[in-house]
Formats: C-alpha cells, sequence, structure tokens
C-alpha cells in the first residue's frame, strides 16, 4: 500500500503526542516522509530501506554510523494486508524506546487501516457523486438499461419517482470565516434531514444544494422545506432558500426538474419575503432568466430614464417594498419608517421622472420587471 505524506503526518503527530519521543515515517524506498524533526523529512533512511528489501519486521540502530541517515533507534514494518508498507521509526536509546515497540507499531498500523477506511469512504462518496451529476445533467439519451445497473450496484435506484429541491442560504454573519462555518452546519443539518429517506440523494452543485426526493405533493415538499427553515434558521443568523420543481417528470428526464426547482430558487432569491419559491407558482420570473445582462440594464435604463444610479437605487428599494405590501400606503410607510405623506410624494416623484405611475396596475408590471431585473444586475450597473 502506498503511504500519503498526509497520512504519514497525521499518524506522526498523533503518535508523537502519546509516547513524547521523536517519531519518523519511512515509505517503500527508504525515505523519511514525515517526522517530529522537520529538517529530517525527504533524507534517505538506510535501515528502513533495508528492513523492506529484507523483510524484516524490526532493525535496530545502535550508533549513527552504522547505517546512511539513520540515527539511534528501533525502527519497525509497518505491515498492512500481508506486505510491508512502510516503516515507523523512534529515535533514541534502544533500552528506552524498546518498550514502546510494539505499542507503536499496533497503533501505527491501526491508523493506517483507519486512514486507509476514510479514504475508501471519500472514493466511494466522489463516484457516487458523479453518478448523480450525470444523472442530473446529463442527456436523457445516457440514461441507458446500464446506466441504470450501474446505479444500483452503488445502492442507487434513480428509477424511483423523484422530485427535486434546490437550496441556497445567505448568512447575516459579515466575517467571511464565520459565515462558512455556519452554512457549513446549516448544509449538514439538510444532509441529516433528507437522507433520513434511504431513497433520497443529495448533490451540491455550487453554492446550491440539489435534493432529489422520493415524490410526493407540492405541500409534501413544502413542509420538508419549512422544516428544515425553521431548524436552520432556529440555530443561525442565516436565510434559507428554496425553489421547488413542478412534479415529477420520470427518472431519465430529472435534468428538467432540477432546472425548473433552480429557477424557482433564483426567484425566491430575489423575493426575501417568499424564500420557499414552488416552479408552478412564478410566472414571469421564468423568462427573465433568459434575458442577457445586457439587456436587463437597457431595460432599467428605459425605464428610469434620466435618473442616476443613486436614483435608480433608491427608487427600486422603495418600490420593492410597496409591491410586496400588495400596493398599501400605510403597510409601505410603517415598513419604511416614514410617514404617509412622505410616500406619496416620493411615488408622485417616480411618476414625473418616469412618466409611469407605480400606483396604476397598467404599469405595475414594467416597474415589477425592473425591480427583478435589477437584483440580477446590481454590480452591473454603469452608463
Amino acid at each position: 500500500m502506498y503511504i500519503s505524506k498526509r497520512n504519514a503526518t497525521y499518524i506522526v503527530q498523533e503518535i508523537s503526542k502519546i509516547i513524547g519521543e521523536k517519531i519518523n515515517m519511512m515509505n517503500a524506498d527508504g525515505i523519511i516522509i514525515a517526522s517530529s524533526d522537520a529538517n529530517r523529512i525527504g533524507t534517505f533512511h538506510a535501515a528502513a530501506k533495508e528492513l523492506i528489501d529484507k523483510k524484516l519486521q524490526e532493525i535496530i540502530v545502535k550508533s549513527e554510523s552504522e547505517y546512511e541517515g539513520a540515527r539511534p533507534g528501533l525502527n519497525l514494518a509497518i505491515n498492512f494486508q500481508d506486505e510491508i508498507a512502510g516503516v515507523i521509526g523512534v529515535t533514541g536509546p534502544y533500552h528506552e524506546v524498546e518498550k514502546y515497540g510494539q505499542i507503536i507499531k499496533k497503533m501505527t498500523e491501526i491508523l493506517l487501516l483507519d486512514q486507509y477506511y476514510k479514504e475508501q469512504k471519500d472514493i466511494d462518496k466522489r463516484i457516487k457523486e458523479r453518478y448523480l451529476d450525470e444523472w442530473m445533467f446529463g442527456e436523457p439519451k445516457n440514461i441507458t438499461p446500464v446506466f441504470i445497473q450501474q446505479g444500483k450496484a452503488m445502492q442507487i435506484d434513480i428509477t424511483i419517482p423523484r422530485r427535486i429541491l434546490a437550496i441556497s442560504f445567505l448568512s447575516e454573519e459579515t466575517q467571511n470565516e464565520k459565515a462558512q462555518r455556519m452554512i457549513d452546519d446549516a448544509e449538514k443539518i439538510v444532509v441529516s434531514v433528507i437522507l433520513e429517506d434511504k431513497n433520497n440523494y443529495l448533490l451540491k452543485n455550487g453554492v446550491e444544494l440539489l435534493c432529489a426526493v422520493s415524490d410526493c405533493a407540492d405541500y409534501e415538499m413544502k413542509r420538508l422545506a419549512e422544516h428544515m427553515k425553521k431548524e436552520i434558521e432556529s440555530k443561525h443568523p442565516i436565510k434559507f432558500f428554496c425553489g421547488i420543481d413542478a412534479g415529477s417528470e420520470g427518472f431519465a428526464l430529472i435534468h428538467s426538474c432540477v432546472i425548473k426547482a433552480s429557477k424557482a430558487l433564483k426567484t425566491s432569491l430575489r423575493s426575501p419575503q417568499k424564500s420557499i419559491r414552488l416552479y408552478s407558482s412564478i410566472s414571469m420570473e421564468i423568462f427573465q432568466s433568459e434575458l442577457t445582462s445586457s439587456i436587463k440594464r437597457e431595460y432599467i435604463f428605459r425605464i428610469f430614464r434620466d435618473c442616476t444610479l443613486e436614483e435608480i437605487n433608491q427608487w427600486i428599494g422603495l418600490l420593492n417594498i410597496f409591491y410586496e405590501e400588495e400596493g398599501s400606503i400605510t403597510a409601505t410607510a410603517n415598513r419604511m419608517f416614514i410617514h404617509k405623506n412622505t410616500l406619496q410624494y416620493k411615488l408622485n416623484k417616480i411618476k414625473e421622472r418616469t412618466g409611469y405611475d407605480p400606483r396604476s396596475i397598467r404599469y405595475s408590471s414594467l416597474f415589477y420587471n425592473a425591480i427583478h431585473f435589477y437584483q440580477d444586475v446590481r454590480d452591473k450597473m454603469i452608463y
């Protein structure tokens, strides 16, 4: 077995903590790949090389002149699956280090086996993730009987009817490291909830978590999302957002469900008041994702012609609240902490500057689109 430097370093550090002696680990070529003495890493250890070549179980080094690159101490074979995988050495007089001999040997072999199982688990996880990625993002023609059987060999049965939830988070924490820790914890909560059903699968795609869950009605999908939202937001200053597809379309068309769930998620991210959105509940937003940023910017500048970027930002913020409150002057004024007359003045100002009355049903759709376009291209708004 090949012993990686990462695993060797981990093992040396763990054993050094326990016995308090200088520890070295050598690979099958007799090179020191980890050591409690950093200066020795990368140097040749002739005693270790001889032990491996002659298939010995231990070599005692009594003086520094006895073996090239070796110091007095005890060197023991590390056995893995009936082969010598490397050598662990303890520096010091033999009469002092011999008492650690078998303990160190067993500890090393146990730690190596533990690392091996962890690596195998990681490999299995990556293989399954690649399979799920190919299923969710590949073309329907590739979902062949052979592909299905490959999944079943990994205990993944894609033929069970499923639906997709696309989940993302926004942290209120400004410190990146702390925010990432909270998001990592939020993801763990999602994983634990989703995988309660062994037929559910989860794939991370960028900042999105794509959850393939057993087919169920819209209200059950929303209830599942609301349960995760409550669990996460009760523990961290994090906003939970979720998009839900339009219903099961068959295992070969799962990519269509992924696209719809992702579009619903993008819509929910634009409207924090509606953080859980069904694809079937969105209308104009479906088409907005197909438009380029340049078209969205041009639209905004046409609606808010002759307005500065600062004014556009101010009007968009006001209108977003105004439409979220269904055009209620009282509710909007309360949310903005301003007098109703002040709000009326601002709305009249928008009408005067744009030529469109935001209180008119006739023009509300113009502003509604501008709001959502602006949320997409805010960072690219330049004249």
